[in-house]
């Protein structure tokens, strides 16, 4: 157990260190200084900065020296095993022996071992879950009430970290409502959220919320340099298609073959879309219909991802485009530029845009991307 803790306690400075300027420096000062709200939401891009900041945030509560990371509080709180740290996060919903975080905190610790900056899709993938509902239960929300009931082992703080409330069960999240109303003594509930307009209005309005901005392009290639030893426009391509996440472009670097059929997608779609080719875009949406809808909203906001660099090229203010990454997916992007108009643009934007909240309602995927793609074919 030693060395894996001193493994973990190696590897997350190596990972990154909070500049002076960035949000957190502030909120882990008032905590040192006892100014820690009852409840609060962050919200951070999916991949981003959030869960690594959380993290460090509780440390900072439960460590009497202010987080020192060598203590025996800190090391059990590495390790995810601390007595008085509850975690609450989207499992498979079932019978009654699942559907609860605690049957799965085994996998979710595994999970996070090896993914410092989690995905929601990344978590899916390991529940085997992909066709399955992921959500916090109405069950899991009467265990949260439970376990705040409880008195803390340290005489301390309890804290309790909820993962994505955006995807907890309406009857959940009601239930979670009146725990926020009648807070116990020394407990802390942290909401960590990548979607906080999916988060129920009155939860929000009760919660401090802290904004946690994207690391930024530049830091993440900075980061493929100097931790993956890539060529920098490699590094600068997997940056620019991450949108500044660290943990969307170690997916894109560690699974290549996953993002394939996307990119080719995104080429059949617009070419489709540019020809006015309608029974070719029945095809072409009866085939991303089928897929399931993480697969389909990644789909959403790696086109455009895709759109806003082919922006940048029109202009001639990118180097390193995202689908040299595919060399086998055939695409002439300076031409294709070329077609891009301050009009358009906006309306493709707004339209990627519009389809990945729809899909996120569970409105008929097919339904989505047919009339998606009318509005693609006006757009052009």
């Amino acid at each position: 157990m030693t060395s894996k803790v001193g493994f973990y306690l190696r590897f997350v400075p190596e990972i990154f260190t909070f500049p002076q300027q960035y949000p957190t420096h502030d909120w882990f000062e008032q905590a040192r200084n006892g100014n820690i709200p009852h409840a609060q939401m962050v919200v951070c891009e999916n991949g981003g900065l959030g869960w690594l900041a959380v993290q460090r945030y509780i440390q900072t509560i439960l460590c009497g020296s202010g987080g020192c990371g060598s203590c025996d509080v800190c090391r059990q709180h590495h390790l995810m095993v601390h007595p008085d740290v509850h975690y609450v996060f989207p499992v498979v919903g079932g019978s009654a022996s699942v559907g609860t975080s605690d049957v799965y905190i085994s996998e979710f610790r595994n999970y996070l071992t090896f993914n410092k900056f989690p995905l929601v899709r990344g978590w899916i993938d390991a529940l085997d879950a992909a066709q399955k509902v992921v959500q916090i239960s109405v069950k899991e929300a009467k265990r949260m009430g439970d376990l705040l009931h409880l008195k803390s082992h340290s005489g301390g703080y309890k804290v309790m970290l909820v993962w994505l409330p955006e995807r907890m069960h309406e009857s959940a999240a009601n239930k979670l409502l009146k725990t926020l109303e009648e807070p116990e003594k020394n407990t802390v509930i942290i909401l960590l959220t990548h979607a906080e307009e999916e988060v129920l209005g009155t939860i929000r309005s009760r919660c401090q919320t802290l904004y946690l901005p994207p690391w930024g392009n530049a830091e993440v290639e900075k980061w493929l340099i100097g931790t993956r030893k890539m060529d920098s426009i490699q590094a600068k391509i997997l940056a620019s298609l991450s949108a500044g996440s660290p943990g969307i472009a170690l997916d894109f670097l560690e699974n290549r073959e996953r993002l394939i059929p996307l990119a080719a997608h995104f080429v059949e779609w617009m070419r489709l879309a540019f020809k006015k080719d309608l029974p070719g875009l029945q095809v072409w949406v009866d085939g991303v219909g089928g897929w399931s809808r993480e697969q389909q909203r990644d789909f959403l906001v790696f086109s455009g991802q895709l759109l806003s660099q082919l922006t940048r090229l029109r202009h001639n203010a990118l180097r390193g485009f995202a689908l040299q990454w595919f060399p086998e997916v055939s695409f002439q992007p300076a031409g294709f530029a070329k077609l891009l108009t301050p009009r358009n643009i906006l309306l493709l934007h707004k339209t990627l845009d519009d389809a990945f909240v729809d899909i996120g309602r569970n409105i008929n995927p097919r339904l989505v991307f047919f009339d998606s793609s009318l509005l693609l074919m006006k757009a052009f």
